[in-house]
């Protein structure tokens, strides 16, 4: 749990702050975030209710936010999903900005999400390897994060 916390921390001094030159009350390494978690959560055509409360729950615990303002992460996130036909930008902003650790954090909740409704779908191993890949991250250490999160 340090861990989430160092990661709190550090993202929880601009993830609900608005820049100066933007009307976005979300860091854009806020909402790159949330929108991986929602990709995830639709990579299997359903999104579950157990993945939508996974998905606030993380997202609580990973900012340091409470649940409305998570709630609001979360739309910005759906509208910046719908206005983007890739994830790279997203993927980009993380790869950038993560630490290792952190970056292994991501995946760990990622692959908590994946098992949130008791199934593992190939459209969700298929983008946890692209996401893996994307962030600068290597199979060995998705392999790893799988394991824990199977675990739990």
């Amino acid at each position: 749990m340090k861990l989430l916390e160092k990661i709190a921390n550090l993202l929880s001094s601009d993830a609900g702050q608005k820049s100066e030159n933007s009307t976005e009350p979300f860091s854009g390494l806020s909402i790159a975030t949330a929108v991986l978690f929602l990709e995830m959560a639709y990579a299997d055509f359903n999104l579950a209710a157990e993945e939508e409360a996974q998905i606030t729950s993380i997202l609580c615990a990973f900012f340091s936010m409470p649940k409305e303002q998570v709630d609001d992460l979360i739309q910005a996130a759906r509208e910046k999903r719908n206005s983007r036909t890739d994830i790279w930008l997203f993927t980009d902003q993380i790869k950038r900005s993560f630490s290792k650790p952190q970056k292994q954090c991501l995946l760990d909740n990622l692959w908590q999400l994946v098992y949130a409704d008791g199934y593992m779908d190939k459209y969700e191993e298929a983008l946890m390897r692209k996401i893996t890949n994307l962030i600068g991250m290597t199979h060995g250490d998705m392999i790893q994060a799988k394991q824990r999160a199977r675990k739990m």
